[in-house]
């Protein structure tokens, strides 16, 4: 092997320019869910409803954060928050050209795949470095996940 750690910086999540048309059309959909609600007799709900649209509409807004990555031989460090490999099944590196993702499966029913945007030089060596430290096993991100990216969330 060649290093014994590969370093990489992005971002933590892909964002896009939001239209005003998006927001009016998001308030809309919020809007008729609420007044649903509140004439369904779940007043609860309508105010989850509110506050669930709030915090998307400053989610939205905020810019992404730069992350830092380290593969080493011992695990992966997210930034400040150190995972040895130990916690992992398995790994997978997307094959897409324009935006390369590490997906990594925990070990463990209920915790969430980590999943981590690569620049376009960093998936043939990361695929070569967690070869041997993890089964290469084939992994998708989530449907949810897929079709929040592509709604703009």
């Amino acid at each position: 092997m060649a290093s014994s750690k590969i370093e990489w910086q992005a971002y933590d999540r892909i964002t896009r320019k939001h239209a005003p048309d998006w927001y009016w059309a998001v308030a809309i959909i919020a809007l008729s869910i609420m007044v649903t609600a509140i004439l369904l007799d779940n007043i609860l709900f309508a105010v989850l409803v509110v506050i669930s649209t709030i915090a998307l509409f400053l989610r939205t807004l905020q810019k992404p954060n730069l992350v830092r990555y380290e593969l080493t031989s011992r695990g992966i460090r997210v930034d400040k928050e150190f995972r040895p490999f130990t916690l992992f099944e398995s790994y997978w590196v997307t094959d897409n050209p324009s935006s390369p993702k590490l997906i990594m499966k925990p070990k463990g029913l209920i915790t969430p795949l980590l999943i981590i945007t690569l620049g376009t030089d960093e998936a043939d060596s990361l695929r070569e470095f967690l070869r041997e430290y993890l089964l290469e096993e084939e992994q998708h991100e989530p449907f949810s996940k897929r079709i929040m990216e592509y709604l703009g969330f």
